[in-house]
């Protein structure tokens, strides 16, 4: 959320051979990777607490590393798209217009339907049992406290709070690029390095854990990444990605059940890392060859936005409906193996979950999002 710039502009690069612009669908499908580990690792918490008993989706229990991917993702697309509107003021109005558009309407949307549902299932944490404040939060992606956005709200909104901060910040160099500017952006960077080494005294102010947050690094390395590809040249694009797979791999080995780090390592290091490395390598190999990709990835890629904000709805519902039909027909006394079973309706639950957020994007994110661009840029132009 990702995301998040989980479905951003159609991404081209310069190809420094040919000098032709080129697609980067390997980032698409990366965004659908991103989006199913965290499907996956939601899977498996709600279809496990749903059925009273664990499934084979647990060997994705490392799925919450998709939200690294997904924020140092959109830190690549976002410098890498706009590096060049930096110090352009005239610029601002036509980056925060996109900005808004991909990631409020289709969240609202969302938000609208998950709270009449609330309402209508009569649900202890629907949204009068919150505050105002609250309530203005979630509708805005101001930062709270998780437990709130997933009892009462979208659980994965969180992520965008992370993505919203990110965008004013990059807005504010765009808006001006000045040296006040840099210093805000560079102590910003140093107060997370600070923070993360456990130096900076704010673990009792909300907000400046928020803002100093070491999440926040991993959109500086998608940035960093991107600054490279576009200064520099490299010929041995599949060694990076092979050398990020080996770490990523080392690292999830690593990684135990239930826990949000790497054998106390933080997932910063070792996942942000690696997953800058293997966007570096990725973009220099589609840019040096034609790489087939199946569609149906590249679809993925793009419907993974409302795949992300969607999963939880229909993750809830869907094994809601399968345990009571369960119950219903009896079906346990007619099988041998209830494990098999279980296991058989939870890969089914989740490639539902899955369908039904390709539904949205297309049904009503893509209608949406472009309804909503022709109107707002014919009246900028």
């Amino acid at each position: 959320m990702p995301f998040t710039d989980l479905n951003d502009y159609s991404i081209t690069t310069t190809n420094p051979g040919n000098a032709m612009n080129k697609k980067l669908n390997l980032l698409q499908v990366y965004r659908g990777v991103a989006a199913m580990l965290v499907v996956l690792t939601h899977a498996n918490r709600i279809l496990s607490r749903e059925m009273h008993q664990d499934n084979l989706l647990q060997i994705f229990h490392f799925g919450w590393i998709g939200v690294d991917f997904f924020f140092v993702l959109s830190g690549f697309i976002i410098f890498y798209i706009h590096q060049s509107d930096i110090g352009k003021p005239n610029k601002f109005n036509s980056f925060f217009f996109k900005r808004f558009i991909r990631v409020y309407p289709l969240y609202w949307s969302i938000l609208a339907i998950k709270i009449l549902v609330s309402l209508f299932n009569n649900n202890k944490n629907s949204i009068y049992q919150r505050s105002a404040d609250e309530i203005i939060k979630a509708i805005f992606l101001l930062p709270q406290d998780r437990s709130i956005l997933e009892s009462s709200f979208i659980g994965v909104s969180w992520t965008l709070s992370y993505e919203v901060f990110f965008y004013c910040l990059f807005g504010l160099l765009i808006l001006k690029n000045t040296k006040i500017s840099q210093s805000i952006i560079f102590a910003w960077i140093i107060g997370i390095i600070l923070n993360f080494f456990d130096l900076l005294p704010i673990s009792e102010n909300f907000l400046l854990r928020f803002i100093f947050d070491e999440h926040n690094l991993e959109f500086v390395l998608g940035c960093l990444a991107a600054y490279t590809i576009s200064k520099y040249e490299f010929k041995f694009a599949a060694s990076l990605i092979y050398a990020s797979i080996f770490m990523l791999v080392l690292s999830v080995i690593n990684t135990k059940y239930g826990e949000f780090n790497v054998s106390g390592t933080s997932s910063l290091v070792a996942y942000g890392i690696p997953f800058m490395i293997l966007i570096i390598g990725s973009v220099y190999l589609e840019v040096s060859k034609t790489i087939n990709i199946p569609p149906i990835l590249i679809y993925i890629g793009n419907a993974s936005y409302s795949i992300y904000l969607m999963h939880g709805f229909f993750l809830n519902n869907i094994s809601k409906i399968f345990i009571k039909l369960t119950e219903k027909l009896n079906i346990l006394y007619l099988i041998q193996n209830p494990r098999i079973y279980y296991n058989v309706g939870a890969f089914l639950i989740v490639v539902i979950a899955v369908v039904m957020g390709c539904v949205i994007h297309s049904y009503l994110e893509k209608p949406l999002i472009t309804n909503l661009r022709k109107k707002v840029f014919a009246k900028m132009n």
